[in-house]
């Protein structure tokens, strides 16, 4: 643009600002009016009217925002979790605790009995001979004796013992007797108390006879005689340990014997009525009880 232009177009705008500050000054052109004319309305009245005035109007009312549209969802995709294996078992049966009363009752345990390797014993006791009835029924013999006896071992012993019995014997002759015995003793079960021996041996005896009732057989009316025998025996006892030195003792010895002095030739000792049949061997039993005392 020219400055010749520039000129003619400020001149332009200065007039038109004073003119409308000429008119806007009229007292009856409304405030902010560019201009004023008068203006005919129904009736003659006249009215100012202002040309380029503003029209004020009220302020709306604050509007509030609309809330922000809430995110859509986040999905997220899980791998499903396989849930634990749960195992149920029965629960145990009950315990069932039955109490008794105490027993206050005392009880008596019997422990071996302890034994010695090797022991020494004396053997006193008491003899019952059974020989029969005899020629009139009353025959029959007892006495005493006492052993020696000799254990290198609880299971093995030797006995040397020594009897002395008296009585009438089996021609109804009034004898004693002594006899010396050796035997060997055999014991089952050593470590308890009660203990089953057997036993076997032989032996020697002196007898002295006399025929003091008159009843006749190989002696003569009140004659006498010694007889002298060997022989042999065997049994089984019974040994109670009542303590480690003391016990009781029974046993049952079977015997059998034969004359061994000059007279048994010519004088033999059972002479039989009805046949005439003679012999110088016999027999019998010996029944022992007593108590042994070991050290």
């Amino acid at each position: 643009m020219t400055k010749k232009a520039l000129l003619s177009f400020g001149a332009f705008a200065l007039v038109t600002g004073a003119s409308s500050v000429a008119f806007a000054q009229t007292p009856n052109c409304p405030p902010g009016s560019w201009f004023c004319a008068d203006a005919q309305i129904q009736g003659g009245a006249s009215v100012t009217v202002g040309v380029g005035q503003s029209q004020l109007q009220p302020l709306p009312p604050p509007q509030t925002p609309p809330p922000p549209a809430a995110p859509p969802p986040v999905v997220i995709e899980q791998t499903p979790v396989q849930p634990p294996v749960v195992v149920y078992q029965p629960a145990p049966p009950p315990v069932i605790v039955y109490r008794q009363q105490p027993d206050y009752r005392t009880y008596y345990v019997r422990r071996p009995m302890p034994y010695a390797q090797r022991e020494w014993g004396l053997n006193l006791r008491l003899d019952a001979a059974i020989i029969g009835g005899g020629m009139n029924g009353n025959a029959g013999m007892g006495g005493f004796g006492a052993g020696l006896r000799y254990k290198p071992s609880p299971w093995f012993g030797i006995e040397a013992g020594a009897d002395f019995a008296l009585g009438r014997d089996y021609n109804d002759y009034a004898r004693n007797e002594t006899a010396f015995t050796l035997s060997g003793l055999f014991f089952l079960n050593p470590r308890d108390h009660a203990q089953i021996y057997l036993l076997a041996g032989f032996g020697w005896s002196v007898a002295n006879v006399n025929n003091d009732n008159y009843v006749g057989g190989p002696l003569g009316n009140g004659a006498s005689a010694t007889y002298d025998y060997f022989g042999g025996q065997a049994g089984i006892g019974l040994e109670y340990r009542m303590t480690r030195n003391l016990a009781l003792n029974v046993d049952l010895r079977g015997f059998i014997r034969g004359r061994t002095d000059d007279g048994a030739q010519y004088n033999p000792e059972f002479v039989d009525p009805a046949t005439g049949k003679t012999t110088n061997t016999s027999g019998g039993a010996l029944v022992t009880g007593g108590v042994t005392f070991y050290f």
